[in-house]
Formats: structure tokens, sequence, C-alpha cells
């Protein structure tokens, strides 16, 4: 019986760390993200997703991290035709972005091309929206 109480705050204290170090874990995971904009990837509207998908690529960017920028900003483009429609003027700046960082001159120049195509012919397909 002497021992009882021991074990209840031996109990007690492995579920104090345990809990702890639960929420550190969970704290770690947090990623910084636009203003305004709600969930891992802004999932709160095709336009937050984007505007999100577009703002981690001029984060990566920023860093010098060259590849994760360009599959960022190709995420943002597949969004852009998803829920805007195909050669949409919003596709340009990323388009250009994407050409920037390619190393590769085919690849940058069929990136430019494309840009340029969309933007000089004021292709404006209708807004197209997906809903839920």
């Amino acid at each position: 019986m002497t021992r009882l109480p021991f074990l209840i705050a031996l109990i007690a204290l492995g579920l104090a760390v345990a809990f702890a170090g639960e929420a550190r874990a969970q704290d770690s995971k947090a990623v910084v993200q636009p203003p305004g904009v709600v969930g891992e990837l802004g999932q709160t509207s095709p336009d937050a997703l984007i505007a999100s998908q577009l703002w981690l690529a001029e984060v990566y960017e920023r860093e010098g991290q060259a590849d994760a920028a360009i599959r960022a900003y190709e995420s943002a483009l597949l969004s852009i035709l998803q829920f805007r429609g195909q050669g949409h003027p919003s596709m340009v700046a990323p388009m250009v972005s994407v050409a920037r960082l390619t190393h590769d001159p085919a690849t940058r120049t069929r990136w430019l091309t494309t840009a340029l195509r969309i933007a000089a012919s004021g292709w404006d397909a209708p807004v197209r929206r997906l809903s839920g």
C-alpha cells in the first residue's frame, strides 16, 4: 500500500510527458501560410488554393529551391486549368516563372512560347468553377 502513491505519480508523469510530446510534434508540423488561407493548401476555395500554391512556389523560389518551386508552380497551373479553364490569362505569370527557373533551353522555350501565345491572343476561356 505504501507504493500506491508512487505508482499513481509515475503514471501521471508518464501521461503528462506523452501528451506534451504529442503537442510539440503537432506544433513542429505547422506551416506558415499566407493571410486569409485556411488549411494545408488553402482548400477554402479554388481561388485560395491557387493563391496558396503560388505563394508556396514563391517561398521555394526565394529559398533557392528551384525544383520545389517548379513543382509548386506546376500544381498552381493545373489548378488554374481545372478551375478557370484552358488558356486563362492567370496562367501566364506562373508559366514565365517556370521558364525562368528551368535550365533546359528547349523546355524554357516551350513554356515561354505557350505563355506568349496565351498573353497575345487574349484567349480567355469562360470561367468554369467546380463545386465541392
